[in-house]
């Protein structure tokens, strides 16, 4: 350690109270690596919080990212499987609570209000997140909370190895009476900057609130206008029912999203010349919505990696869904070379 650190380290403890560090000395203090941790980290729990409240579905029972939806499927063979049990009575508390928790996590970390405690709580809410969001994906390297378990671990070490330096040279150039003089004022201090960081945190969140505005209420696709000339030797389907799109229109091997008025978010996969299947989209695993990768001719969920063969079923091939997709009855329109969702 340099003497010119000692020198600060030091005079912080000669006088009856030592301020904290202001918000430019704190990025100061840190060597770059640090520095690069509490910026991704601040930073993206910041946003993590804010999008939930952003949100308007996932805060409303009945709608497909409903966080008491997200905790039911977290629960399967997660290794704290009781605990989100639990958490699944108050959903909505509990999603307020992790929101709020990822937002002052975030604040504090960038403006250096008690960083050592918030990179704990973060280190903490990854950990939980790895043993139930994300405990089902292999390889595990494709889980993202592991990783960010392991920076907030690193970022949480590397603090406290700072505050042990700076205690060495404080026990170098103060007195214990100037010591204890000095930390006279922090319980209070830390208590009043601490209030800030829960007082913003709320404020951010009911403004995203207000700014998501009313959950979203899937309305049924738009049925394209009539005129299609029928073609020979072709019959109509059997029952009422809401057409998807045209059968020309998607290719063989290829697939297009709509909205089922009971399903609501949803994909038309064809899977051969006259052979369609359709499945919601919304993953069984953690309710985000499944993509289709034309090149593995799969539907793949973007959060946590499951995998849904549309051949089989929408059967789980990968990932930690707990089951397939729900299905969709459809069928072709001969006559108009629709393709018909079933009423």
């Amino acid at each position: 350690m340099s003497s010119s650190l000692q020198r600060r380290s030091g005079s912080a403890y000669r006088g009856r109270r030592a301020p904290p560090p202001s918000l430019r000395s704190s990025w100061e203090r840190q060597g770059w690596p640090l520095r690069i941790l509490r910026a991704f980290l601040g930073a993206t729990f910041v946003y993590a919080g804010l999008q939930k409240f952003l949100d308007p579905n996932f805060l409303h029972a009945g709608m497909p990212d409903y966080v008491g939806t997200q905790l039911r499927a977290f629960a399967v063979g997660s290794p704290i499987r009781p605990v989100l049990l639990v958490l699944d009575h108050v959903p909505v508390l509990a999603g307020v609570g992790v929101a709020l928790t990822e937002v002052a996590a975030g604040v504090g970390t960038l403006f250096g209000i008690a960083p050592i405690a918030w990179a704990a709580v973060g280190l903490g809410i990854n950990v939980v997140l790895f043993l139930s969001a994300t405990w089902h994906v292999h390889p595990y390297f494709l889980g993202s909370d592991s990783m960010y378990a392991v920076g907030w671990g690193a970022y949480l070490a590397g603090l406290v190895e700072i505050r042990h330096r700076a205690s060495k040279g404080a026990v170098a150039h103060g007195t214990r009476r100037e010591r204890a003089r000095a930390a006279e004022g922090m319980p209070r201090r830390e208590f009043m900057r601490g209030a800030a960081v829960a007082a913003g945190a709320v404020i951010l969140g009911v403004t995203s609130s207000v700014l998501a505005g009313p959950p979203t209420r899937r309305a049924p696709p738009a049925v394209p206008a009539p005129g299609r000339k029928p073609r020979p030797g072709s019959s109509s389907p059997t029952g009422a029912g809401t057409e998807i799109a045209s059968l020309d229109s998607v290719p063989v091997g290829g697939a297009v999203a709509f909205d089922d008025p009971r399903a609501g978010p949803s994909v038309l996969c064809r899977l051969a010349q006259d052979r369609v299947a359709a499945y919601s989209r919304v993953c069984t695993h953690a309710g985000c919505l499944v993509e289709f990768d034309p090149s593995a001719r799969l539907l793949v969920c973007p959060c946590h990696g499951a995998q849904f063969d549309p051949t089989r079923g929408a059967e789980v091939v990968a990932g930690p869904a707990p089951g397939p997709l729900s299905r969709i009855p459809v069928t072709i329109d001969r006559a108009s070379g629709q393709v018909v969702a079933l009423a």
